[in-house]
């Protein structure tokens, strides 16, 4: 199984860290009405080199295209990918050059507007079902260098898990796509979420994140073959959380 990248072990912040302002205002625009510019703290330098690093891969992958729509997921739940995403869209849309949105479709449990300290009353489920438009919906953060959606409004499965099928998201999938350098998907486990794979087909790319030591090979395994099942584009793994159990300066070494 390829790898994106390995060892993007910080992500994992204790809940209920304090948020700080983004110290780097770009490209300004209006903000969204009662939302902070607000964010986990946390980039050092070495985390900060590992999601360009990342950044590089998933280039490298879309050398022929002008935008780039990649999903995060795990196998099962509490791998770090809501993090590692939601670091790698910042990271991004600190380039003046770049264009980045981070999507919440992480029904079960979304996380993306607690991380970005805005309300979550529209999102993407308020859109497939046609209640608002793609405007509506599309929250700038970080004063006005990043751009989110977040879930929306909670509904039942049954009614939601058919909307990530509709013509509605495959229409998302190409205006956002091409509206934006970097379209960052958040999804809730493969083997936890039926709509996951569903997405997956419709983006560029799937990347899966791993927490090492934790997640058996097999649970991997079945996590990509269920990706693969619907067509997926399987990018490859991020390994999260590794330990290294010698001074980390040997292992860049050999």
């Amino acid at each position: 199984m390829s790898k994106i990248f390995d060892a993007l072990r910080k992500a994992e912040m204790k809940k209920g860290a304090p948020r700080i302002k983004n110290q780097r205002p770009v490209r300004p625009v209006k903000p969204a009405s009662g939302g902070d510019d607000l964010f986990i703290p946390g980039v050092d330098d070495e985390f900060r080199r590992s999601l360009m690093n990342l950044r590089n891969s998933i280039d490298s992958e879309f050398k022929e295209r002008d935008s780039r729509v990649v999903m995060f997921t795990s196998a099962v739940k509490g791998e770090g990918k809501t993090l590692i995403a939601s670091y790698l869209a910042r990271v991004l849309a600190q380039s003046e050059a770049d264009r980045v949105l981070i999507i919440d479709c992480a029904i079960n449990d979304p996380k993306i507007h607690e991380l970005f300290g805005i309300e979550n009353e529209k999102g993407i489920i308020d859109y497939l079902s046609g209640d608002v438009t793609l405007e509506e919906i599309i929250r700038p953060v970080d004063d006005g260098v990043l751009d989110i959606i977040t879930s929306g409004s909670v509904r039942m499965p049954d009614v939601t898990q058919p909307l990530f099928k509709s013509a509605l998201m495959d229409e998302l999938i190409a205006e956002t796509g091409a509206r934006y350098d970097y379209v960052i998907i958040d999804t809730s486990a493969v083997l936890e979420a039926p709509e996951t794979p569903v997405i997956g087909s419709r983006a560029n790319g799937i990347a899966l994140v791993i927490q090492a030591g934790h997640t058996k090979r097999e649970v991997v395994q079945r996590a990509i073959m269920m990706v693969r099942k619907l067509d997926g584009h399987f990018l490859g793994s991020i390994l999260n959380r590794k330990k290294y159990y010698i001074p980390e300066f040997i292992y860049r070494r050999v």
